[in-house]
């Protein structure tokens, strides 16, 4: 059975049950060492990014990366023992500076409290990390592409010209999508509103005016509206479309003069 400092890095890692972590913890208030040594883990990888959530990769992955990763440090062990080797064949009075060198470089590489076993599982808990995140990003459904079988398939099953006593002028459509059907008007030429005016699209059965959509004009006396007819009766019979110029867009039905319109 392992100890209580045996568990230091699958506590870091999360890797532990809730009564796991808990005893763990009381034995942190404890331990002068365990607490040391997980101070300096987190100080190590306080500024990685890590930006997706963790995944496990299989067992053969971590098996490839951790042999991996513990072969370059038997490779690295080699090269430091035929590296020692070396130095001591080399001339007395190049010695003392060589060591001097090594030591500078060994001290800016490695943290100070740092033990050669946390290097090497950090190493190792990083690159699954790296690979669970890229395993999580291929796996993820792409969400983007729509269904073809999905996508709308427009179709205009009426066209109108709406015309007036001034140079402005309009056209509306009534557009399938799907099961539903849109009116859409265009209009240009209009004259400048003020205030809180609109205009006002309707339509009508008979001499009864249903609202479908208002709108305004820019600059260029340009306007345009998109109206979902759900909102609308379905059982209707339209005899006319027309645009009015509103106070203001509360009116249910035209209070101000007609500017365009024309039959269906």
């Amino acid at each position: 059975m392992r100890n209580n400092c045996d568990l230091l890095i699958d506590y870091f890692n999360g890797q532990l049950t809730k009564e796991e972590e808990e005893a763990f913890e009381q034995h942190l208030e404890t331990c002068s060492d365990c607490k040391e040594e997980l101070a300096e883990l987190r100080e190590m990888t306080e500024d990685l990014p890590f930006a997706s959530e963790p995944v496990e990769p299989t067992e053969g992955m971590k098996n490839r990366v951790l042999s991996g990763v513990f072969g370059e440090e038997n490779t690295e062990d080699e090269l430091q023992e035929s590296s020692s080797t070396t130095h001591s064949a080399a001339p007395s009075y190049r010695k003392e500076e060589s060591e001097n060198e090594l030591a500078s470089r060994y001290t800016r590489k490695q943290p100070r409290g740092i033990k050669p076993w946390m290097v090497t599982t950090l190493a190792a808990a990083l690159m699954l990390s790296l690979i669970g995140n890229m395993y999580a990003f291929l796996q993820e459904p792409e969400t983007t592409k729509p269904d073809p079988e999905e996508e709308s398939i427009d179709q205009v099953v009426r066209r109108v010209t709406l015309q007036g006593k001034t140079s402005g002028k309009a056209t509306a459509s009534i557009i399938k999508q799907n099961e539903n059907q849109i009116l859409s008007v265009d209009a240009q030429n209009l004259q400048q509103l003020e205030g809180e005016e609109v205009y006002q699209v309707w339509l009508l059965e008979g001499e009864t005016p249903y609202r479908a959509g208002s709108f305004v004009a820019n600059q260029n006396g340009e306007g345009a509206v998109s109206f979902s007819m759900d909102q609308l009766p379905n059982d209707k019979t339209w005899d006319m479309i027309a645009i009015s110029k509103e106070p203001d867009a509360t009116s249910k039905k035209p209070r101000g003069n007609i500017v365009l319109s024309t039959k269906f």
